[in-house]
């Protein structure tokens, strides 16, 4: 005759570890259950319907804004934080002011709008307030909303008189 294990079925180690792996599984069930639900997806915007409709009227836009030929450099000092945006083709007695969006791709928390004023030199001019880090898209709309430029733009690289053009 073979001898038996004499310990009781709650002081061996197989049937803990049987039951650990489906207990693991319902814990992180329930973690993931709470993150969904109290968890902001930043990625996605509020007015996302909204913005899917009005993509034609900001294709146009953009049309309008090549048709017209306006074209811009921007410049930025990090050390200052002074950034400058020269344009092409733009009626600077009409368009004194230009508002420019920084949108960043994943965090909502790190956009930025901005107004750049028309400085005596006719190059638009703002001062940084934050050190922007990382790729970042660009939106150029006069104040009249007639045209914009969109971009983008990577500023952990020397910017230096980087063309922004419609649709680049």
């Amino acid at each position: 005759m073979t001898q038996t294990d004499s310990k009781p079925w709650f002081r061996q180690f197989w049937p803990w570890f049987l039951i650990a792996i489906p207990g693991s599984s319902v814990v992180m069930g329930v973690i993931m259950i709470n993150l969904a639900m109290n968890g902001k997806d930043s990625l996605v915007r509020q007015d996302w319907y909204k913005d899917g409709m009005a993509i034609n009227q900001r294709m146009d836009k953009q049309m309008k804004a090549q048709q017209l030929g306006i074209r811009a450099s921007l410049t930025l000092d990090k050390t200052s934080g002074d950034l400058y945006l020269a344009t092409q083709n733009l009626d600077l007695r009409q368009d004194n002011q230009l508002a420019l969006s920084l949108i960043h791709p994943t965090l909502e928390g790190k956009d930025r709008q901005l107004q750049l004023y028309l400085a005596p030199d006719n190059r638009f001019y703002t001062k940084l307030d934050f050190s922007p880090q990382g790729f970042y898209y660009l939106l150029i709309t006069p104040s009249s909303g007639e045209w914009e430029i969109e971009s983008s733009i990577n500023f952990d690289n020397e910017i230096s008189g980087k063309y922004l053009t419609p649709n680049s």
